[in-house]
């Protein structure tokens, strides 16, 4: 009877030994090569049965993963901006941490991003009635000066062709013209291939050109432009 009872203590210990896990674990910190400084948030990957598993680095860039089964690992390691570096074959021990340290290089081979701007089709930053006229659309017109120009816009009227233009019902005197942020007091002109845009302002006027009891014109020339 106290062999049988001996046995089965034996056998109860011998199993309990082997229902205890053993596990290992990983740990590091991940920095650019170039300053030496840590890199929070980059991604530490590996493959656990064919499913990748992983985690991410705090704040100090440093990472942890367990627990891991003892065995063999590819961990790979990448972050936005830096080219990913896998390290193949990692040994992981039970009841041990192994210490893998690694450095990306930055990746200055980015592809370059180019974004075709296209103004809104209501644009928040104007805050005045007023019609844009830009180099390539006075070089499509037909027109040769710019008060002929001008007359197409909306709220504006020629009563005759090259005649003075009158905005909203204003008398044509009451039209302020402006030319590289200088008040034109007589006639002026300026050739076509010299004006980079056209402003109209037909309401709204901003309180710098209070004067304008009607409208304003404003003229920008390419070498005003360039030297802004």
């Amino acid at each position: 009877m106290k062999k049988i009872k001996l046995v089965l203590i034996a056998f109860s210990i011998g199993t309990g030994q082997v229902s205890f896990a053993q596990f290992g674990e990983l740990r590091g910190t991940v920095t650019d090569s170039k300053t030496g400084l840590t890199i929070p948030g980059a991604t530490v990957t590996y493959l656990l049965n064919g499913t990748p598993k992983g985690t991410i680095t705090d704040e100090k860039g440093a990472y942890k993963i367990k627990p891991l089964v003892p065995g063999s690992y590819d961990l790979l390691f990448s972050f936005v901006t830096y080219k990913k570096q896998e390290i193949k074959s990692v040994l992981v021990s039970s009841e041990k941490t192994t210490y893998i340290n690694v450095a990306l290089e930055p990746d200055n081979d980015l592809p370059e991003i180019v974004i075709n701007w296209e103004p809104p089709m209501i644009d928040p930053g104007i805050t005045s009635s007023m019609t844009i006229i830009t180099s390539e659309d006075i070089e499509n017109s037909m027109n040769r000066d710019v008060v002929s120009r001008v007359a197409n816009t909306a709220g504006v009227v020629q009563t005759e062709e090259g005649g003075s233009i009158n905005i909203r019902g204003s008398r044509d005197n009451s039209t302020l013209y402006v030319v590289d942020g200088i008040k034109m007091t007589g006639p002026f002109s300026v050739p076509n291939s010299a004006i980079e845009e056209i402003t109209v302002i037909t309401g709204g006027i901003p309180a710098q050109y209070g004067d304008a009891t009607g409208g304003v014109v404003l003229i920008t020339t390419k070498s005003y432009r360039k030297r802004q």
